[in-house]
């Protein structure tokens, strides 16, 4: 059996703030670098501001944004936030800080401060990052701010920094509703994909109980009622006791199966069976091929196994007498198990049994159909023996 690492499973919501933080740092670079010369750029206004925070403006308008590109696939989303947020606090502190820190009191050629045009960035950022509506406080306080600064650094040009200001205001709040609306997307895709996981569970579950409870109604008919059968019969045979104490042991089996390992090693199904066999008659020649080292679900065992008994048990009552061969094959391969019962007895018509006959309706065909990927065949005609049909095949299962 081979195994391979698992994949990580990421929702709607994470992949799509991934992909916006990787996309956000790639074009923060591109930004940076066409807007990195110029009067308007930072790199002419560094030396017209307080060397610390200039370089701290950069540090917060260009590298840990751009930075974005790497770190979107590498931290974890949690840590993601806290940068976005922690830089984004740093991105307003520095446009609050601006005309404190500069050196002059104007910028040279009347150019505006280079941080004006990286609001957008941040905007989009934080939607992506929180989704909630506290975030709208900043596209909404960039206008007046980004107005302010630049009318008092820029050289006092009213009318051009109030239009500047409306920019920013009107392309900060459409790329926040962008980013807002994404991710209510995303998160009522991995909404529905939770309700549909639980219905999915719902239903299998429903599955589940309904194959268990054809197992039991199977089991009550291959054993119960079988002991009082006889008991009604032979009220003072010896053998009633035994087939008491067998069905006690089934009984047993079922319990004990419930509460074992959730599959079997193709050598403990092969086992499984093989003791199942020998349980019904010591003669029984049982055969095996397995070129898998798949498991194979319990359940699938159990089913297989109570099938493979009744099969073998309809045999010895009806096949016909000592000089009878019966086997039991056993094929394992990759995602299938078949078992076929055979023996060269008397056969039958198996459309002529009558209904009322429950061994191959509900313990046989019943309790092959009620397992998922399950099935079975029986095929036989008078003088030409029986042959008994069991599979299971995983692709099957939904």
């Amino acid at each position: 059996m081979t195994t391979g690492s698992t994949p990580v499973h990421r929702s709607a919501l994470e992949r799509l703030q991934r992909t916006v933080y990787f996309a956000t740092g790639l074009a923060t670079a591109l930004f940076a670098a066409l807007l990195s010369s110029g009067p308007n750029g930072f790199v002419a206004q560094l030396d017209q501001l307080v060397v610390p925070f200039g370089a701290f403006t950069v540090l917060v308008g260009n590298a840990v944004p751009a930075s974005l590109a790497i770190l979107a696939w590498v931290l974890p989303i949690r840590a993601l936030r806290i940068l976005v947020t922690g830089s984004a606090a740093g991105f307003v502190a520095s446009q609050l800080l601006w005309v404190p820190m500069m050196t002059a009191d104007t910028l040279a050629d009347g150019a505006a401060p280079w941080l004006q045009g990286f609001g957008a960035i941040y905007a989009t950022l934080l939607a992506v990052a929180w989704g909630k509506p506290i975030v709208w406080v900043f596209p909404i306080v960039q206008g007046p701010m980004v107005a302010t600064v630049e009318y008092l650094s820029a050289g006092g040009n009213l009318e051009q920094s109030l239009l500047d200001g409306m920019g920013a205001l009107v392309t900060n709040l459409i790329l926040m509703g962008a980013g807002a609306g994404a991710v209510n997307a995303a998160a009522r895709q991995d909404q529905e994909a939770e309700h549909a996981r639980a219905v999915a569970a719902h239903e299998a579950a429903l599955r589940t109980a309904e194959r268990e409870q054809a197992r039991i109604n199977a089991l009550v008919h291959d054993d119960i009622m079988s002991v009082l059968l006889a008991a009604v019969r032979t009220p003072d045979s010896p053998a009633v006791a035994e087939q008491a104490q067998q069905a006690l042991a089934s009984v047993a089996t079922i319990r004990e199966r419930r509460t074992r390992a959730s599959a079997y090693a193709p050598g403990e199904v092969v086992a499984v069976l093989r003791t199942t066999a020998n349980e019904v008659g010591e003669d029984i020649v049982v055969t095996s091929d397995v070129t898998t080292l798949e498991h194979v679900p319990a359940q699938v065992v159990a089913a297989l196994a109570e099938a493979t008994r009744e099969a073998l048990r309809n045999s010895m009552i009806h096949a016909g007498g000592p000089d009878v061969r019966r086997e039991l094959a056993v094929t394992i391969t990759e995602g299938e198990v078949h078992v076929t019962v055979r023996d060269d007895g008397r056969g039958f018509n198996p459309r002529t049994v009558p209904p009322r006959r429950l061994g191959l309706a509900v313990s046989i065909h019943g309790r092959m159909n009620a397992l998922s990927g399950g099935g079975a065949r029986v095929v036989s005609s008078p003088g030409a023996g029986a042959n008994v049909e069991l599979w299971w095949r995983a692709e099957d299962v939904q």
